[in-house]
């Protein structure tokens, strides 16, 4: 009989947690349940990550690898024609063949309000003559030495002036600037031009390499003796920016 009593009372005290404190128990369980499935999916993801991650870089070191592949045989092909082009112009009773260029800076404009003159700082000070700029692989215009130091003269400037070919059958003209803008003059009249033809440095001048990308023709215009195009130049110099200035030929 006691023990009857003594299981109702165990019995009626269970009944009597399991509804005054069973909700709080089964909020406190499902937290501890929440949060291990969260930690669990946590580290499922940053297990994920790390696995795309480590085969991420292992097919970029794939790429860089090949990259690496095709420019080194490009090296060993460029210096074997280099060489053989030496060899051709040692038959000649020629110079060798070395082109150079050089890094200059952009330090400022030589006056405020004009955009297509900066003063640079360059290693190479000597400048006997006109040297062409390159910036991001595009020809940017001259450098000349004024005040014994060396100055910019970007596309644009009436100054900056060199040698050009358009389009694919090479038509001779000359780069010049006008008012800001971009012109190539002295095109003979006979020749065919088209708007949106590329334009290149000739080389002709010794200022550029041939073949330097400078801009495309936008406006074709007839004048009495030849043709000029205005030209819409591939690039825009900002300063501060680095420069390759061309030191010889």
């Amino acid at each position: 009989m006691k023990n009857k009593i003594r299981n109702i009372l165990i019995l009626a005290f269970l009944v009597f947690i399991s509804f005054y404190y069973g909700g709080s128990i089964k909020s406190n369980a499902l937290n501890v349940n929440d949060t291990a499935i969260n930690t669990f999916y946590g580290f499922t993801d940053y297990l994920k990550s790390k696995i795309n991650e480590h085969f991420n870089q292992a097919e970029q070191i794939r790429i860089l690898k090949a990259q690496n592949k095709n420019l080194e045989e490009s090296s060993i092909l460029l210096s074997t024609f280099a060489n053989q082009l030496n060899l051709l112009l040692e038959d000649k009773n020629s110079t060798q063949y070395f082109p150079k260029v050089s890094l200059v800076r952009a330090i400022s404009y030589v006056q405020v309000g004009d955009y297509h003159r900066l003063w640079l700082h360059s290693n190479s000070f000597n400048l006997s003559k006109s040297r062409g700029l390159i910036y991001q692989g595009y020809a940017a215009g001259v450098a000349v030495l004024k005040d014994k130091r060396p100055m910019a003269l970007l596309q644009g400037d009436e100054q900056c002036v060199f040698s050009v070919s358009i389009g694919k059958n090479k038509v001779p003209g000359i780069l010049q600037g006008q008012d800001g803008k971009v012109f190539v003059n002295f095109i003979p009249k006979w020749d065919e031009l088209h708007i949106g033809d590329e334009v290149l440095t000739s080389g002709l001048d010794e200022i550029f390499f041939a073949g330097i990308p400078v801009g495309k023709i936008i406006n074709i215009i007839d004048k009495d003796m030849y043709k000029s195009a205005e030209l819409q130049p591939f690039i825009k110099v900002e300063i501060p920016s680095y420069m390759y200035m061309i030191e010889s030929l």
